[in-house]
């Protein structure tokens, strides 16, 4: 595909020719006198730093700086000024939603010429979909149920919160509480030991291997726990009765597992619509969010497990490569998701109301009690994208 063309103020003239469904190659050309005017502007910019004997910086006239510059050298910055001001105003008049920075080529370049380049970028196209309404209907819509064993294990997740704790002579019985130190790489950890569990026996300072670590036992206290009822709950909020704190326990894992539920389906849909549509993912949208997901991972290893990302290939025994791969496909299947939502909310038309962005702006901002580092626009870029996410998913049901 070839599409020509012509601004309307000035001489520029554009091609756009297309390598692959996500790149496209736009060649622009600009008339010699235009082009004239970029290389006298150049010659002028580049006097100002000429340094020559018996003139001042910058005072060199140009008929004398023009025998010191190089030809080569002032039509250089002549085109740099030129593709940098011809692509600005291509940007604003295409309508290619183009994601990558161009790669530039300067194709002709010359004083009282014409100056050609061409600028190789990705871009986002078209997709065609299938009936993905017809595909969403099929996903299926199970619902998320609590049950009494996951009630009772918030309850006594509860109770060892509130538990007292004191220190303990003799080895790690079943129910005590211990902190331990994983010797190979300094770790702290501390928690309580269940049956079975290879620190029963232990005693303090005693190391013992378990799996790949050597650990080392660095206190141990015995576990007072208070009784699960009615005077429990009253120390854990607004609760009178245990059945009271038992209904709010419920709520929240139900309002977490329809959540996570919620998102399963999401996915299943999107992974059914993906099986059936022919994309081609731009390389630079896997790259950024493979980078994200590497940076991500590199500032968790430091900062919760406080060791270097060697330290972490290391004991995960993976090569940065290795976790580059991996996160590739992540970071593919992201972007394609990304690609079907878009192109859904092009298909429907979907917009957004200035009440909506507004009520969730104040919600959001609700959080943040100095608001005047906050970048607002970015802020409501995120609300745009995260709105109409969500009337996609809506539309197809889920």
């Amino acid at each position: 595909m070839k599409k020509k063309i012509k601004n309307k103020k000035n001489t520029m003239k554009t091609e756009i020719k297309d390598v692959s469904s996500t790149k496209k190659k736009v060649q622009i050309e600009i008339n010699a006198q235009e082009f004239n005017v970029f290389y006298e502007k150049a010659l002028k910019e580049m006097i100002k730093e000429l340094e020559m004997p018996g003139f001042r910086k910058g005072m060199v006239p140009e008929s004398i700086a023009k025998e010191k510059i190089s030809e080569n050298n002032i039509l250089g910055y002549g085109a740099e000024l030129a593709v940098k001001e011809k692509w600005d105003e291509f940007l604003e008049t295409t309508d290619l939603e183009i994601i990558s920075q161009p790669a530039i080529e300067v194709m002709k370049v010359a004083k009282d010429n014409e100056f050609i380049f061409s600028a190789e970028v990705e871009v986002l196209s078209e997709i065609t979909l299938p009936d993905y309404i017809s595909i969403a209907k099929s996903i299926n819509k199970e619902k998320a149920e609590v049950s009494e064993k996951e009630i009772e294990d918030a309850l006594k997740w509860l109770q060892q919160s509130r538990a007292k704790f004191a220190n303990k002579q003799g080895p790690v019985e079943k129910g005590d509480y211990i902190e331990i130190t994983v010797v190979n790489n300094n770790l702290k950890d501390a928690f309580m030991v269940n049956e079975g569990e290879s620190f029963i026996n232990m005693n303090i300072n005693e190391e013992k291997q378990v799996n790949d670590s050597k650990i080392r036992v660095d206190a141990i206290k015995k576990v007072e726990l208070p009784e699960i009822n009615d005077e429990l709950a009253k120390t854990l909020g607004k609760f009178d009765t245990l059945e009271s704190l038992k209904n709010n326990i419920k709520e929240g894992i139900q309002q977490e597992k329809d959540i996570a539920l919620k998102q399963k389906q999401r996915g299943e849909a999107l992974e059914k619509i993906a099986s059936k549509t022919k994309i081609e993912v731009p390389e630079s949208l896997i790259q950024r969010e493979c980078s994200g997901l590497i940076n991500n991972l590199q500032n968790r290893v430091k900062n919760e497990l406080n060791i270097s990302f060697e330290e972490y290939l290391a004991q995960t025994k993976k090569t940065k490569e290795q976790v580059e791969q991996e996160f590739r496909k992540i970071g593919e299947q992201r972007v394609r998701n990304f690609l079907i939502i878009r192109q859904i909310i092009k298909n429907q038309d979907i917009k957004l109301t200035n009440e909506e962005i507004e009520a969730r702006m104040n919600e959001i901002l609700a959080n943040y009690p100095d608001k005047s580092q906050i970048d607002l626009e970015r802020i409501k870029l995120y609300i745009e994208d995260e709105l109409k996410n969500e009337k996609v998913f809506e539309l197809l049901g889920i």
